[in-house]
């Protein structure tokens, strides 16, 4: 499977346009389920360079929407982005929240089906404006005041269309099929869920992914046997009860609040397992009315996380335990609702061996990192199961990058050389698995 790799002009000819491609998509961040205009972005430039696209209820069925905001708030980002400048063809699909873009191009040479997935939400954080933080002074501060790329989803998005554009360019030496998948959702989990349930992954041989910094801090890192992916679920959780005056008839009443609060604080008293880490976390409640109502409804929500598939699924056991006898306990009725939910996977040992001999001819590369540990929750997670479980082979990489901030924080920026480094290691990873 291994083939000499040699650095590619294309993507050293298009590197200083693909930093132009971050900048943008930096100023017009637009979080879970709002990606507009970087739907429109990402569409308008593989059309141009003969990928053909499948967008809309193609790849998103409507029931595997979780969290879908309010459609008065799908309406403002969508007109959002085309006041940024996403042309109205390539965005009309997208209407209604139905964003992301997978882009496919046929080879003129038999071969596998190698799929590409980058991520292209960004985070609902406030960028900073010191004049110190690298985008405030370069020109490419986040123009959507509350939602900002802090994770570095937007240098993902120009790693794929760095990318694409090399394959579109190469594509007469091109053995089987390339397909680029741009989803959108990664940060509240539930966007991998939505393709896959849509067949995206259908057909794919070869799954290849990445994240950029995380543990790894300097540029030439590079890691693909990476550690410590957490299992994930996250639910959304409501009690109704009966409203009653407060001081006349509270004897019959069934108080929500009560309810939710007796839930939330024996949730956070599940004995954690002996076996390995595990999380729970209740991140939103909402209760009652006013004054002197005894309080209807309550909502919360709530997620839990282990280091492996079984802890996840006991501390989800446990939760689901602590909501029902809480709801017993105040006589209330109680809706759970699925939110979102990521695995722990790991990559092919195939795909690592193949990785390790690929970095050799790659001199942008200048350390490689034995084992790196994730220690967070990922949905591709998802996607590297379902082709696996179709005999297929996956992994995801991580690229090394200073951090300015951290992830998710105001401050956070990247060397966007890795942008080159990560396009060209994928350029040559399709090479190996397609080259016989």
């Amino acid at each position: 499977m291994t083939a000499q790799y040699k650095p590619e002009d294309s993507i050293s000819a298009n590197f200083a346009e693909a930093v132009e491609w971050r900048r943008s998509l930096h100023r017009c961040p637009q979080p879970s389920w709002l990606e507009f205009f970087s739907t429109a972005f990402v569409a308008e430039r593989l059309s141009g360079w003969g990928y053909a696209l499948k967008m809309g209820k193609d790849i998103i069925p409507a029931d595997k929407q979780l969290l879908l905001p309010v459609k008065e708030k799908l309406d403002e980002e969508y007109q959002r982005a085309l006041k940024a400048g996403a042309k109205e063809e390539f965005l009309a699909k997208a209407r209604g929240g139905f964003t992301g873009v997978v882009a496919v191009l046929k080879g003129d040479k038999p071969g596998p089906t190698v799929a590409f997935r980058f991520d292209i939400d960004s985070n609902e954080v406030m960028e900073s404006n010191d004049p110190a933080h690298r985008p405030a002074k370069d020109g490419f501060l986040s123009q959507i005041p509350g939602y900002a790329h802090m994770c570095g989803h937007d240098v993902h998005t120009s790693i794929g269309l760095l990318l694409a554009k090399y394959f579109a360019d190469n594509r007469s030496s091109i053995n089987g099929t390339i397909k680029l998948i741009f989803q959108p959702n990664e940060e509240n989990l539930s966007g991998a869920a939505a393709m896959i349930a849509q067949g995206v992954l259908d057909d794919v041989d070869f799954l290849f992914s990445g994240h950029v910094g995380l543990a790894l801090k300097t540029l030439g890192q590079i890691a693909f046997n990476i550690q410590g992916f957490m299992a994930m679920v996250r639910y959304e959780v409501t009690y109704t009860g009966r409203p009653t005056h407060a001081a006349l008839r509270p004897d019959q009443g069934k108080n929500a609040l009560l309810g939710s609060c007796a839930a939330i604080t024996n949730l956070y008293a599940i004995a954690r397992h002996g076996s390995g880490a595990s999380r729970i976390n209740v991140g939103y409640h909402q209760a009652g009315s006013t004054w002197n109502v005894i309080p209807e409804k309550a909502y919360f929500r709530i997620e839990t996380r282990g280091v492996s598939n079984e802890i996840s699924e006991y501390m989800r056991q446990k939760a689901f335990e602590v909501i029902e006898g809480a709801a017993k306990m105040y006589d209330l009725k109680c809706e759970m609702k699925k939110a979102a939910e990521a695995i722990v996977a790991g990559n092919s040992p195939e795909m690592i061996t193949l990785a390790g001999q690929v970095v050799r001819n790659l001199p942008s590369v200048t350390e490689v990192i034995p084992e790196a540990f994730f220690g967070a929750s990922e949905d591709v997670t998802l996607m590297m199961e379902k082709v696996k479980g179709q005999g297929g082979q996956t992994l995801v990489a991580l690229f090394g990058t200073p951090v300015s901030g951290g992830h998710h924080n105001s401050s956070f920026d990247v060397d966007e050389n890795v942008i080159k480094n990560a396009a060209e290691f994928f350029a040559a990873m399709q090479r190996a698995v397609s080259v016989k």
